[in-house]
């Protein structure tokens, strides 16, 4: 049977929870905080869900409203009741709202208020609950909004009430991918408050007295478990059959080119790819089928900032382009926070629209960590880095993820805040501190390349399989939040160009000196770089075009590096004995094509949900991601690797020599 979720049923959720572990997981992805200085936007919400006199009917006729007194039947303070169980007469009163207003045959039964202040909900971050474990009734996956239920003067200050519903939120993009906005309550014997989280960060009202705005309370009760996706924050373009309370199949409809619905199957339950923040390009990609062809495609959808080009215009420029992802179809503009929020022509000064964009993307091959053999990787980059016409039939390498890229020669000054911090440049580290920040160039990208090439290669072993990360790496990831000691960090070393011997015995002896090689390469380049940017602005342009001059050498330079480690790895008689590649002791350092000198929580009161989809039944469940089998191949025929675009905010292609 075919079920959508609009005819799911859903609950609502009350909880004390504990939220130490969780809380530094989102102050880091709140953003600007928008306090609303009046009750506008609670009160222009959801008014289709009922009209003003179908809501005076049921305030008239409910057991749990006097409207004589004006005032929902709940105790003027829960601080008696404590001990007992206070969350019962709020629970009554949303389960009378849902009664009365979702009776009809479309509405019945999706949706349901239950009571898990109690419940241990699942977090991402959780061991996985075994078979043998009680099933809850309740969890992320199939909750459609949180309640909080706090006593008066007892409430948590407001900056602990918002980190407390983050939480919640962020569990509920999480575990439900297709969720655009999330809408939670905080409620005390009196008051309501209402906290809106989407792509652009969070906002939330003053307290609203809802004993005297009985009928705002009701419409924002309904439309948090409103029987319509789009209401409660869904993208409704995605659907799914359930068997069991458990989702076994999905639908994903998006916009072809000539403004037709395209209906896609999906080719997985869940995304292949979800990084799960509450606020930024938030991007998540679904692998689905053609409906015609059959035949695997990719789609990506993602949140980019209002300034900022859509990404499918970047891809209209590259088709046809050997290296690039092609692109099949898009929808740049399919919805905006702003819209979201019911902002007009005037915009809070710390506010950042985002607008969603969806594109279609022919589907290559595996992620680059998939790599079976030190040969795939090695060429997968090499053809990511040259981005033109020279790779082999198929192209080794696809360039991927242009939704932050710029075109060249804008000269746009260096953004550390920009772009995946791991695989930031030195200079572009340093663009923090520095009196007079280079544009940001193609060495920039050409070293993103090089820390992609030392992550894997730090991180897993020459034919594909995973293993502990190292101290460097760890060191790298624990300054993140701080610029200037991770270009420190990363300065050091390209320095030392040191190569742990625990890494050389992981991988064959031309992998390592083509890191040293890169190394030897980016370390007088960068420390001019970053010696040059303290000088005036007056001598921008001489000192700007001491590197851009010399792009075509930069590139062919790194090229010719790949190349020659390429040949080497297929001449494993040449081999330096690093590790275990080789049964030969006898063989000569000097000998190898590459060789150069060594170098030294909480839970929601309330939550409104889907009972049919068991939170505990994900289809991800099933399908661990393994690691590959550890096996040693050079067929690149198998599959194409993709490589991600340096997250640097820039696409520098290698220049053409003519």
């Amino acid at each position: 049977m075919r079920t959508r979720a609009s005819e799911k049923r859903d609950k609502t959720v009350l909880l004390d929870p504990k939220f130490d572990e969780q809380k530094q997981l989102v102050l880091s992805e709140l953003g600007g905080v928008i306090s609303l200085d009046n009750d506008t936007f609670i009160r222009s919400l959801y008014h289709r869900t009922a009209p003003e006199s179908a809501i005076d009917t049921f305030l008239k006729k409910s057991r749990f409203y006097s409207v004589t007194q004006r005032r929902w039947k709940l105790p003027r303070s829960c601080a008696k009741l404590l001990n007992d169980d206070f969350h019962n007469p709020f629970l009554n009163i949303f389960s009378s709202i849902l009664k009365h207003f979702w009776r009809d045959s479309a509405a019945q039964g999706t949706r349901e208020v239950v009571d898990t202040h109690a419940t241990d909900l699942r977090h991402r971050e959780s061991p996985y609950t075994t078979p043998m474990d009680k099933q809850h009734k309740a969890g992320y996956s199939n909750i459609a909004a949180c309640i909080d239920v706090q006593v008066d003067g007892n409430e948590l200050p407001i900056s602990d009430q918002l980190v407390r519903v983050a939480i919640y939120a962020r569990q509920l993009f999480i575990h439900q991918p297709n969720r655009r906005f999330v809408r939670t309550l905080v409620l005390s014997e009196q008051h309501v408050r209402l906290f809106h989280f989407d792509r652009s960060g969070v906002q939330y009202t003053q307290l609203l007295n809802f004993h005297q705005n009985p009928h705002t309370f009701v419409r924002v009760v309904l439309g948090l478990s409103s029987p319509d996706e789009s209401d409660i924050g869904l993208d409704d373009s995605i659907q799914w059959t359930m068997r069991d309370g458990r989702k076994v199949s999905g639908t994903l409809t998006t916009r072809g080119a000539n403004n037709e619905d395209i209906t896609y199957r999906l080719a997985a339950i869940q995304p292949f790819f979800s990084n799960g923040n509450i606020r930024g390009r938030s991007t998540v990609c679904w692998s689905v089928r053609d409906p015609t062809t059959d035949e695997e495609l990719i789609v990506k959808d993602s949140w980019r900032s209002e300034e900022r080009l859509s990404e499918h215009i970047f891809l209209h420029d590259a088709v046809g382009v050997p290296g690039v992802v092609q692109m099949v179809n898009c929808e740049p503009d399919r919805c905006d926070t702003r819209s979201m929020r019911g902002f007009g022509d005037a915009l809070p000064a710390n506010f950042c629209n985002r607008i969603e964009t969806r594109i279609v993307m022919k589907a290559y091959g595996k992620p680059v960590k998939k790599y079976t053999s030190a040969k795939q990787l090695i060429c997968a980059l090499r053809d990511a880095i040259a981005g033109k016409p020279g790779a082999e039939p198929g192209a080794r390498g696809i360039l991927i993820d242009f939704d932050i890229a710029i075109r060249r020669n804008l000269n746009k000054l260096a953004d550390c805040q920009m772009g995946t911090r791991l695989y930031q440049s030195v200079a572009v580290l340093k663009s923090c501190i520095a009196a007079h920040p280079f544009p940001h160039d193609h060495l920039d990208d050409l070293e993103s390349f090089l820390y992609i090439l030392v992550h894997i290669m730090w991180t897993h072993d020459s034919n594909g399989v995973a293993h502990s990360d190292h101290d460097m790496l760890s060191r790298w990831n624990q300054h993140s939040d701080d610029c200037s000691m991770a270009a420190t960090l990363k300065g050091s070393y390209l320095t030392t160009g040191h190569v742990p011997m625990e890494i050389e015995d992981h991988w064959p002896s031309p992998c390592i000196d083509l890191v040293i090689a890169c190394n030897t390469f980016f370390n007088p380049l960068m420390r001019k770089k970053v010696e040059l940017s303290q000088f005036s602005p007056a001598y921008k342009r001489r000192r700007d075009n001491i590197f851009t001059a010399n792009a075509i050498q930069h590139y062919t330079h790194v090229l010719q590096l790949f190349d020659t480690a390429i040949e080497a790895l297929d001449r494993p008689d040449t081999w330096r004995v690093l590790g275990p590649f080789s049964d030969d002791d006898s063989s000569d350092e000097s000998s190898s094509p590459c060789a150069l000198p060594s170098r030294a929580v909480a839970e929601p009161a309330f939550s409104l949900l889907n009972p049919h989809l068991s939170p505990l039944k994900r289809a991800s469940d099933d399908y661990p991601d393994d690691q590959p089998q550890a096996k040693r191949s050079n067929s690149l025929s198998d599959y194409n690797l993709v490589a991600p675009l340096p997250r640097h905010g820039r696409r520098s292609r290698a220049p053409s020599p003519t």
